[in-house]
């Protein structure tokens, strides 16, 4: 049956705020920091979960596309939750891509509650856009940002073997292992008012590539290496830098009992904002809105 487009037509625009059919999970892409807030409130909705406050913590996975098993997402693995309400973020989930996240309550007794589910895609850097890497600190989220990505150059992965000469053969016997994860050597360029923050980014720590689907390039967690850079001009007239540095990919970080970390927003940013509590009682009407720093009231 043929299908008729009318590329006229405007394109749908996903809502704001995303909740899960009972009202107890909601979650906010926030497209300046391609992360996602999360929060859950087993009192809302039309029917509050039995036991609401005697929920103390909430796990919170992530299911992505093609992937055998959920994953935990790092700030809600578990996430507190006391008296059946708390927040997390999620500044890991795979751009472009329908992904589905879903919160278990855990009981002060022990025992855990039934889940709730919702689905949201977080936004990928458009083919348009000339900043298509995203480099993201998993310890200093608030240091992370986006790149315009150089010329391919091609992986390389290492083969784990070893030989060893057999008696009376001409074969040599070999033992191996799994092949090395494939690594890269990456060539960017940063802006000239940029490029301190980015050398604080490039020292942070184990950090997350992104690009957007099309790349067909998988999200890599490594710790940059043989990082080199250059000015684009002569110095002093630079509009910024060429830094090149190594991908090699390492295991996804452990996630079990992670802080929440949200880029921008920390308590030593709420002490520069607001002198007493009662003014931070007045700003936020919840504690949601006041992790969140608003995103979510």
């Amino acid at each position: 049956m043929p299908m008729i487009v009318d590329l006229s037509a405007p394109q749908i625009t996903p809502p704001a705020v995303i909740t899960s059919p009972e009202g107890w999970l909601t979650a906010v892409v926030d497209t300046k920091w391609a992360g996602v807030y999360l929060s859950v409130d087993y009192l809302a909705g039309p029917a509050p979960l039995p036991g609401a406050g005697q929920v103390m913590k909430v796990r919170i996975t992530r299911q992505d596309p093609g992937a055998a098993a959920p994953v935990p997402v790092r700030s809600g693995d578990p996430a507190w939750a006391v008296e059946g309400a708390g927040p997390a973020y999620d500044h890991e989930a795979p751009l472009g891509v329908a992904v589905v996240y879903t919160a278990t309550p855990l009981y002060a007794d022990g025992r855990w509650g039934p889940s709730t589910s919702l689905g949201l895609v977080v936004p990928a850097p458009k083919p348009a856009e000339t900043r298509d890497l995203w480099l993201k600190s998993l310890d200093e989220p608030g240091l992370s940002m986006r790149v315009m990505l150089g010329s391919p150059e091609g992986t390389t992965s290492d083969g784990r073997q070893d030989t060893a000469t057999r008696s009376g053969s001409p074969y040599t016997a070999v033992a191996y292992d799994t092949a090395a994860a494939p690594s890269e050597q990456v060539s960017v360029d940063v802006l000239a008012d940029q490029i301190e923050q980015f050398r604080d980014l490039i020292r942070s720590g184990v950090l997350l590539a992104q690009v957007r689907p099309g790349y067909q390039t998988p999200d890599r967690f490594f710790v940059p290496d043989q990082v080199a850079e250059k000015p684009t001009g002569k110095l002093g007239s630079t509009g910024g830098y060429t830094v090149t540095f190594t991908i090699t990919p390492i295991e996804r970080p452990d996630t079990a009992g992670q802080p929440m970390y949200v880029p921008g927003w920390s308590y030593d940013d709420l002490a520069v904002m607001f002198a007493t509590y009662d003014a931070v009682a007045a700003a936020f009407t919840s504690y949601a809105a006041l992790s969140t720093n608003g995103a979510i009231g």
